[in-house]
């Protein structure tokens, strides 16, 4: 069976994975209509200024546009990476991104809300402290169709998920047999490889939205030490991934270690987070670093429970059953080919 050929195995599946298609295609193209918003508004409110640039530059306008327009460039890297997780759920018939992807399509609901909220509180602030500046926000227009099509294509990837992690749900089974607490492992260690690409993901996106700190030229320092982290939490994560596929316990260990000093940076990064809610009503900061700071201790603490599960028979397990398991999807594939190509004869 070849690996791509996933994506066509089942009804649920093709559902699954053109939906997800779809629904990267439809947000991103809403995002950069945000996105074009912000950067006109950005580019163009210091030249209209006039002679009360200083009022208004003081009160953080310029600043908010600034990261309103690197947040939607988040926003569209969130959405390309959701895709990714999306096709590789269904390539690794992988349980828990499915799981994942459903809790996540909600969580944009509450994300394109709080855009909408950050853009009001912007153009309020030009409202009050640049009068003399132009600007419509469009929100019926920009955010309002933004927010609608994220609920919708929540609710439907809800459901395909759904459908997927049931089908999914022998996987399981089928890798491991019927011993639960072997099971319990199994899952612990999915995810904890699933936290390692949130915390990259998480750090990326950080990294976007402190761009306008490099730009600035106030905290130049805060975009370096932010490049370095993400280099070094790139390299213990591989350390990590290479630990659990051999077992290697002082290699876990070392990430562990490491991740004592990665939780201190995310609390940093609280702080950050916090900073740019209280200086410019920017309530994504504060998501972003609650959200740091709960999968900062949720890596640690499966960190650890996957490291106690070393030497307990789930690599022999793994190591007996990729064999079978190999020729048991083939047969199903050849399978169900067979039988749709018989079912079509039939109705010719």
């Amino acid at each position: 069976m070849v690996k791509w050929d996933r994506l066509a195995e089942s009804k649920s599946v093709v559902l699954f994975a053109t939906t997800s298609v779809i629904q990267a295609v439809v947000l991103i193209c809403l995002q950069l209509r945000i996105f074009t918003r912000n950067v006109y508004g950005w580019l163009n409110l210091n030249s209209e200024l006039g002679g009360a640039a200083d009022a208004c530059l003081y009160s953080g306008t310029f600043d908010s546009f600034m990261i309103l327009t690197f947040e939607s460039v988040m926003f569209i890297f969130l959405y390309l990476f959701q895709l990714y997780v999306c096709i590789s759920a269904v390539l690794h018939k992988n349980t828990i991104q499915v799981f994942m992807i459903a809790l996540t399509n909600f969580c944009y609901v509450v994300l394109g809300v709080v855009q909408l909220i950050e853009t009001k509180e912007t153009h309020n602030k030009i409202l009050n402290d640049c009068p003399m500046i132009a600007f419509d926000p469009e929100f019926m227009i920009r955010e309002v169709p933004n927010i609608i099509m994220i609920t919708l294509l929540a609710f439907v990837m809800g459901y395909l998920s759904f459908k997927l992690y049931k089908q999914f749900g022998w996987i399981i089974y089928k890798k491991i047999g019927d011993d639960i607490q072997m099971q319990s492992r199994y899952r612990t260690r999915l995810i904890f490889l699933m936290l390692l690409k949130l915390n990259l993901l998480m750090i990326l996106l950080f990294s976007i939205l402190i761009v306008p700190y490099s730009i600035n030229g106030s905290e130049k320092t805060l975009v370096y030490i932010d490049f370095i982290f993400f280099m070094s939490v790139s390299l213990f994560n591989a350390l990590a991934y290479k630990s659990i596929t051999n077992e290697y316990k002082n290699g876990m260990n070392s990430f562990l270690t490491f991740w004592v000093i990665a939780m201190a940076v995310y609390g940093w990064f609280f702080y950050i987070g916090f900073s740019l809610t209280f200086a410019y009503k920017l309530y994504i900061g504060s998501i972003f670093g609650i959200f740091f700071l709960l999968l900062g201790v949720l890596t640690f603490v499966i960190g650890i429970s996957v490291t106690k599960n070393f030497g307990k028979g789930l690599k022999e397990y793994l190591t007996i059953h990729k064999s079978g398991i190999k020729k048991i999807e083939e047969y199903e594939y050849k399978y169900d080919n067979n039988h749709n190509s018989n079912s079509n004869n039939n109705n010719i």
